[in-house]
């Protein structure tokens, strides 16, 4: 009767992780120049992890890069429908200098719009980040709680990254893509470790 008693509560228990757990949204572009057909910026892998709270951008520049791409001037995301709005509390950059804004990437360099289903951080002239072949460059923005299950779906998550420098007049390169998601199975985990557990005190029994 207690091993009874002992897996119903586990199960309870796993049952309660799975509906609370949310898998993130991620994925990853490779691009060989800017994308729908524009050129000028370097080949580079994108690559992103949105979650309830925070989402993630990283940048690898796998291709060579020269004077007019070597630097990033706005980078951004687009993940949710524009019927749900963002509130961005927080940003952590790959430099100093970079401010944050809901809105959508503009060439020069700039996040704004009226739009508030992005998250987006840009630098100015003298504080973008300069890149090179190989880097690595990641941003994390923190926000208000959203729901997954309500936001994500395939082909759900828009990149943005502007390549300069950006100076006076000058307008940058800017990748403007559309990449899909994936689901990572977190909940699917738990209950196969549950389950596992499950069976113990049944073995000890036959023992």
């Amino acid at each position: 009767m207690r091993n009874i008693l002992r897996s119903g509560i586990l199960v309870s228990a796993i049952c309660l992780l799975a509906g609370v757990a949310r898998a993130d949204s991620i994925g990853t572009l490779m691009l060989s120049d800017c994308g729908g057909g524009n050129t000028g910026c370097p080949a580079a892998t994108y690559s992103f992890d949105v979650g309830t709270t925070t989402a993630s951008l990283s940048v690898t520049i796998t291709g060579a890069v020269n004077t007019t791409n070597n630097f990033i001037t706005a980078v951004d995301l687009g993940i949710t429908p524009s019927s749900t709005g963002l509130t961005i509390t927080n940003l952590a950059p790959p430099s100093s200098g970079w401010t944050f804004s809901a809105g959508p990437l503009s060439s020069g360099g700039t996040c704004g719009g009226s739009s508030s289903n992005f998250v987006c951080a840009s630098a100015s002239p003298l504080t973008s980040l300069p890149i090179s072949t190989g880097g690595t460059y990641t941003w994390t923005w923190t926000y208000d709680a959203i729901d997954p299950s309500a936001i994500f779906s395939a082909g759900d998550v828009h990149i943005g990254t502007e390549y300069g420098p950006n100076s006076g007049n000058f307008k940058g390169l800017i990748v403007s893509e559309t990449g899909a998601t994936a689901s990572v199975p977190e909940p699917a985990s738990l209950t196969l470790l549950g389950l596992g557990l499950i069976g113990v005190p049944f073995l000890r029994r036959r023992k």
